[in-house]
């Protein structure tokens, strides 16, 4: 009893663009383009802005809170460009990590030092294409990368004092093939033929909300309020 046999062949047509990536200049950031501080005086926009009423506006990154350190990552987005600085958490979801860090400069105030430095870094979008880039900068206290902060801030949890959130202002570029070195400029001071870089001097990283000392006092009162509850119970 001959038996037939029939392979069905199934190819997937995958194009090159769904995984095509490009590469930009993350060798350095010059401080003629981007420095940092911090605003203890104003609440960051993201909740509010409300004034804090202590503080100094103006302290450099570097110098906050005897040193606490700080991070800083670059996120990319489409649409128009330039895009606006993300006003609110929504508007910040819909950015996109592509894994491009750097934090404050140890020894030199306000300035920033990239990490893992690479001339031909590679970008999550592909060549010939166009997307907005902004540095979004936080205090150490958040988390030691941008996943660990972002989770921070959309949970709505309660942020210790000293925490500090802000951003660049935005850019946009279009990339590189992948097998160009250097890539594309993310900061500079000008257009060029790839489009916008970053140029944000003097970036505020904007104080975190924090509970007002009668709030934190209240909050205890009703915790206590409710042991004492249980217990008669």
């Amino acid at each position: 009893m001959k038996k037939l046999v029939i392979t069905i062949g199934c190819v997937l047509a995958v194009t090159g663009a769904a995984f095509a990536q490009g590469t930009v200049n993350w060798s350095t950031i010059s401080f003629a383009n981007v420095t940092a501080q911090t605003n203890a005086t104003e609440i960051s926009p993201l909740f509010g802005g409300a004034a804090t009423g202590t503080g100094t506006v103006g302290a450099t990154a570097g110098s906050a809170l005897g040193g606490t350190g700080f991070y800083y990552e670059l996120l990319y987005t489409g649409g128009a460009n330039p895009a606006p600085i993300p006003g609110s958490i929504a508007a910040l979801e819909s950015w996109s990590d592509t894994g491009l860090m750097a934090s404050n400069n140890p020894t030199t105030l306000g300035r920033l030092s990239v990490a893992n430095g690479n001339a031909g870094a590679i970008v999550p979008w592909s060549p010939g294409t166009t997307d907005n880039i902004v540095l979004v900068g936080w205090s150490a206290n958040l988390g030691a990368t941008w996943g660990a902060a972002e989770s921070v801030l959309t949970n709505g949890v309660t942020f210790a004092p000293g925490s500090f959130l802000g951003f660049t202002a935005t850019g946009y570029t279009t990339t590189f093939a992948t097998t160009t070195s250097p890539g594309a400029a993310v900061f500079g001071n000008g257009a060029n033929a790839q489009g916008d870089p970053i140029q944000s001097l003097l970036t505020q990283l904007y104080a975190l909300p924090v509970p007002e000392p009668t709030t934190m006092a209240l909050a205890g009162l009703g915790g206590l309020a409710m042991l004492l509850i249980r217990r008669r119970k």
